[in-house]
């Protein structure tokens, strides 16, 4: 046995350096342990040191049970939860709500963000907030907060609806000023509403007379102050669009031209682009477009460019042939620009991520690629450019570039659906086939019916999610903007 005097300065060393020592193990084992927790690492049943991942839960309303595997868990959403990689089901359930669920798969590391079920009441409330004799076409604007309603489709009256106080609309019924149309032998042709400006401040109105067509940029607040665009320019214009934080810039197509028009100073510029067919435009500068050039094999041939035009640089990004039907979207996400293109001969859907504005065209590679089943009529992103949705009538396809997954489904609504199918918010998508509001997720589930509509009208939800905005006929023929409410408590 070793005599130790515990009480000599030597031992009072030794201890304390033993102390710290195992003061600083512990330390370093306990961060490192709490690091591997944080990154979803647990023993499993067999004592393997697995990394799992991260499900965080949100529901509107909120307050809702969350089961997960069929086991209910101890909070209410919001919340979150640990769980091992692989294969789950998630379900929400509230009371007096249609419930929610969804299966998914979560991998190593991954945060799961379960953040978007939108409960619908079991029995749906809709009401009249007003009746109209006619009503021909409905706009919603970018905020939410107005609807412009055109009543007449040969005459400019329209009507606005302050639908910012969704229990108190207000509205307000105009006539452009007749100093501002172009008749033709004395009388209006007709009207279409084109689109807001981002800033939900100005819109575009469409004249079209004979067989010419003239476009008025519309202040919501002034109407009798409405510019006839196509009059001071003096340049026939074929479509017209906002670019996106200036309603004083408006990109123009005039005889097959893309131009860019300054209204405030009443400027014109050049030629942008060339025998341009059709074109989108995304924030202020940058627009992606389907045109015609010439070959440079054979320059007295034409071929059909999907391209994009930013600042001054031109960017083919696909050549086609000419007869070849192409569809094409743009937006941003996540600090990235994403242009899709589907073409009528594939049900291949390309996705371009930053297409480069150096003009060489084998620099723009397949970002992503899906399969819709079907050759696409339609393709449209999510309000937040997160989701893009491939469509042809009831068979669609849906590509997260979050998570870097399609999704291919068909909607079975008891009818065929012929229009393109339009964003609710950031996640979900509304139809109105058959006459029938329903919404549905971007993977094809939680589908829902809503209430009774009148097809081909805008619908939109209030600024706080609670009611929904839509059009309804009677059988008298009278029509009616409605609101459905969406939860339970105002």
């Amino acid at each position: 046995m070793f005599d130790i005097d515990f009480s000599s300065k030597r031992a009072k060393i030794a201890l304390r350096f033993f102390t710290y020592g195992v003061m600083t193990i512990s330390t370093i084992v306990i961060s490192v342990v709490l690091i591997f927790f944080a990154l979803g690492y647990r023993l499993d049943r067999n004592l393997n040191f697995t990394q799992g991942g991260l499900v965080q839960f949100r529901s509107f309303p909120e307050g809702a049970e969350v089961t997960v595997n069929d086991r209910k868990q101890n909070f209410k959403t919001p919340g979150k939860i640990n769980l091992a990689a692989g294969q789950h089901t998630a379900s929400m359930a509230l009371e007096g709500y249609r419930p929610w669920s969804k299966a998914f798969t979560l991998e190593p590391g991954q945060l799961v963000w379960l953040n978007y079920a939108r409960f619908i009441p079991n029995t749906v409330v809709t009401s009249n907030v007003r009746n109209f004799s006619t009503i021909v076409a409905s706009l919603v604007s970018p905020d939410r907060h107005w609807l412009w309603l055109q009543t007449k489709a040969d005459v400019p009256e329209f009507m606005l609806a302050d639908i910012s106080n969704e229990k108190d609309p207000k509205f307000t019924a105009f006539e452009l000023p007749e100093t501002a149309i172009t008749k033709k032998d004395g009388h209006y042709g007709t009207f279409e509403i084109i689109e807001w400006d981002l800033k939900s401040q100005y819109v575009l109105i469409k004249h079209h007379y004979g067989d010419m067509n003239e476009f008025l940029r519309v202040d919501r607040s002034k109407p009798a102050e409405a510019i006839n665009i196509t009059r001071v320019f003096g340049l026939n214009i074929s479509e017209a669009h906002f670019s996106g934080s200036n309603a004083n810039i408006v990109f123009v197509n005039t005889d097959g031209i893309l131009r860019r028009f300054d209204i405030g100073n009443t400027s014109a510029s050049g030629a942008l682009v060339n025998e341009v067919k059709q074109f989108v435009v995304y924030g202020d500068n940058s627009i992606a477009f389907t045109g015609l050039q010439a070959s440079p094999d054979n320059p007295a041939l034409k071929q059909q460019i999907v391209g994009v035009h930013r600042g001054d640089k031109i960017t083919t990004i696909r050549t086609l042939p000419t007869d070849k039907q192409v569809v094409f979207a743009y937006s941003e996400y996540d600090d990235h620009d994403y242009l899709a293109i589907g073409t009528a001969d594939s049900s291949k859907i390309e996705v371009i991520r930053d297409p480069r504005a150096d003009g060489a065209e084998d620099t723009n590679t397949v970002f992503a690629q899906f399969d819709l089943g079907a050759t696409p009529q339609w393709l449209s992103f999510s309000n937040n450019g997160r989701m893009l949705v491939a469509q042809r009538n009831n068979a669609f396809a849906t590509y997260d570039l979050e998570e870097a997954r399609a999704y291919q489904f068909t909607l079975d609504f008891g009818a065929n659906i012929t229009t393109k199918l339009r964003w609710l918010d950031d996640f979900y998508l509304w139809s109105d086939a058959a006459g029938k509001l329903r919404i549905v997720e971007f993977y094809g589930k939680n589908d829902r019916e809503i209430t009774s509509v009148q097809p081909g009208f805008g619908v939109t939800l209030s600024v706080n999610g609670k009611r929904l905005f839509s059009v309804s006929k009677a059988a008298d023929g009278q029509f009616s903007l409605q609101t459905s409410r969406l939860t339970l408590q105002d």
